[in-house]
């Protein structure tokens, strides 16, 4: 019964912590997106934010174990419980090990997750869901006038049902001008014209009867190779053994909340940095 007690303040902490640090990365999202999801299909957007919070949750779950493991065994210590524990003959590592145990669910949560879903998959669903929700307002952008949203800038003469007239369009250092545009599923068809490009401060003109241009390919980069698996094993190994380093640390060391602070922040600046590190190793 204690022992499950324990456990579950750890695991509900834990969640509490991933959910306020995704939410935090949640927030950087709605600033960056506003217009896109909320102008988007409440399913499609709703399938995403799911996508990309569970992705972060689960990401942040190992480390928010050891803080919250440590955060208690802490808590036991300043309020001497871990003596009473103690004189009942529970050694603290017992209790630790324990605790370890009945929490380990939530750990290999993490492993099932993170062997579905990773970050290259959510990035590359992010850039397709910003696709679909610019080609909707290339279609619509009003007659006579300049738009620009990201990197293009687009200006259209005249639209007339799926086809649009006095076209140009403008990307970084690639600009296209044509008499008239259609598209065609995933292409923009593009007739009578000229496009413009810069290379080495030079500019080359060439005209065209017929140019087809790929709309996903502006905003959706070929999807890379997923990192290794072995990344989100790390994930969670190195927290185990940092939880572990913690409990130690805390019995020998620790008897002030700043110290505690201190020491956390250190240990959770290594442990990403570690995982940083180890990704650009794996990928």
């Amino acid at each position: 019964m204690l022992y499950s007690f324990l456990s579950w303040k750890v695991v509900r902490l834990s969640l509490l912590i991933s959910i306020i640090l995704s939410f935090l990365f949640l927030f950087v999202q709605l600033v960056q997106l506003d217009q896109v999801l909320f102008k988007t299909p409440f399913i499609e957007s709703f399938t995403f934010l799911g996508l990309w919070f569970l992705y972060f949750v689960s990401y942040f779950l190992p480390s928010s174990f050891f803080v919250s493991s440590s955060w208690l065994i802490f808590e036991l210590k300043e309020s001497k419980k871990l003596s009473v524990l103690a004189s009942f003959g529970i050694d603290p590592k017992v209790l630790f090990f324990k605790l370890f145990l009945m929490s380990s669910p939530s750990l290999f949560s993490v492993l099932l997750v993170g062997y579905f879903i990773r970050q290259e998959d959510v990035s590359y669903m992010r850039k397709l869901f910003v696709y679909k929700y610019y080609t909707e307002v290339i279609k619509t952008v009003p007659e006579k006038s300049f738009y620009t949203f990201g990197a293009i800038t687009i200006r259209i003469e005249k639209r007339e049902g799926d086809f649009l007239k006095g076209v140009f369009l403008k990307i970084d250092d690639f600009s296209v001008s044509a008499g008239q545009a259609q598209f065609k599923g995933d292409e923009l068809i593009l007739k009578d014209g000229s496009l413009v490009v810069k290379k080495d401060d030079k500019y080359y003109l060439t005209k065209f009867k017929t140019y087809e241009l790929t709309v996903s390919k502006l905003f959706v980069p070929e999807k890379k190779k997923r990192e290794s698996y072995l990344l989100q094993v790390m994930n969670v190994v190195f927290a185990v053994l940092f939880a572990f380093l913690l409990f130690q640390i805390i019995l020998r060391w620790i008897d002030k909340h700043t110290k505690l602070y201190y020491t956390l922040g250190l240990i959770l600046l290594i442990h990403h940095i570690t995982l940083i590190l180890l990704k650009t190793k794996l990928f």
